[in-house]
């Protein structure tokens, strides 16, 4: 289980703070597929990355399973659970199976040796994913959207109960975009997976999510999709003259 316990995410500089996201109580059970949604600017990513460790959180905590994220070891975080992120720093002579392998890396021994129980890992998640063709071409020959791909492979590989993923779909056409969720929502429910991701693409994340985090300015809602379609909080997002909310359709609308 991940809880949020009156979770204010930001930044400190200078010795002032500044608050993005503020208050946040909530928990979420394993094997759940949950989105983290809001407008552009609103603090998804930071969210993100101060569940996954790498932002101190203003006030409040993160927990996995009792343990305080922030407390724990690198290593520990690691094998508990795998971020793909949009900044991408990796060589461009890549394989994409050699990234993929680097999902072992938090159970390798001191050298970086893997074992057969882990290229058995790898092999099943390549097939998994479909991304045969993709494994033995260079990084530098991929599409963003292939790459995408192939680090999602990376962080199933590293074999953790928690995925997060930043903007996993963003590079993606609509039938990529429909098979990658498709794959998601499979390790979801066959590996009991908890995955959290950010996206701008409400419309299909309201299709998909468990359950929603909804960042709107000044506060924050969180439930399946239809308990917050049946609040009436997606009305909210974005101004209503510009694009509107269908809640019998369940899909915003550019208003024109």
């Amino acid at each position: 289980m991940i809880k949020l316990h009156k979770l204010t995410t930001g930044y400190s500089s200078k010795g002032a703070s500044k608050e993005i996201s503020s208050a946040l109580d909530l928990s979420i059970e394993k094997g759940t597929l949950v989105g983290i949604l809001g407008s552009n600017g609103i603090g998804k990513s930071t969210l993100l990355k101060t569940i996954a460790g790498f932002e101190i959180p203003l006030i409040g905590s993160v927990q996995i399973d009792e343990n305080l994220v922030h407390e724990m070891s690198p290593m520990d975080r690691a094998q508990c659970m795998s971020v793909v992120l949009t900044e991408r720093k990796l060589s461009g002579d890549l394989l994409g199976i050699e990234v993929i392998r680097l999902g072992r890396q938090p159970y390798t021994n001191w050298i970086g040796s893997q074992a057969k129980e882990d290229d058995q890992l790898v092999s099943k998640i390549i097939a998994q994913l479909n991304i045969g063709q993709l494994a033995e071409q260079t990084l530098k020959t991929m599409s963003d959207g292939e790459i995408q791909k192939i680090l999602l492979g990376r962080a199933l590989a590293q074999d953790t109960a928690i995925v997060l993923l930043d903007e996993p779909s963003s590079h993606l056409d609509l039938y990529n975009k429909a098979l990658l969720f498709q794959q998601i929502k499979q390790r979801v429910k066959e590996d009991q997976k908890t995955i959290l991701f950010t996206s701008h693409d409400l419309n299909t994340a309201i299709q998909i999510c468990d359950k929603i985090i909804l960042l709107v300015k000044d506060r924050w809602e969180y439930g399946t999709p239809d308990e917050l379609i049946q609040k009436g909080v997606f009305q909210s997002v974005f101004p209503k003259e510009t694009v509107g909310f269908d809640p019998l359709q369940k899909q915003f609308r550019i208003c024109v």
